[in-house]
């Protein structure tokens, strides 16, 4: 099993924006009861966050390294 992911199929901002529309989705999925709906919402939103926080530690941690070359 791999546990590294690609950076390309992978990008932070396009994986938390994924999650977010899951996380909408989840609302509306009939096959769930409304509890797990709502479980199902704050998994996929806080997913969302963890990749936002992902990619702005990325963007900082490379305009610091550009700033360092410059």
């Amino acid at each position: 099993m791999r546990n590294q992911l690609d950076i390309f199929d992978h990008d932070p901002v396009r994986m938390a924006a994924v999650n977010r529309a899951a996380a909408e989705h989840a609302l509306h999925d009939v096959q769930f009861t409304e509890a797990i709906r709502q479980e199902r919402h704050a998994f996929y939103k806080a997913e969302a966050e963890r990749w936002d926080n992902l990619a702005a530690h990325s963007a900082r941690a490379i305009t610091e390294r550009k700033e360092q070359h410059a």
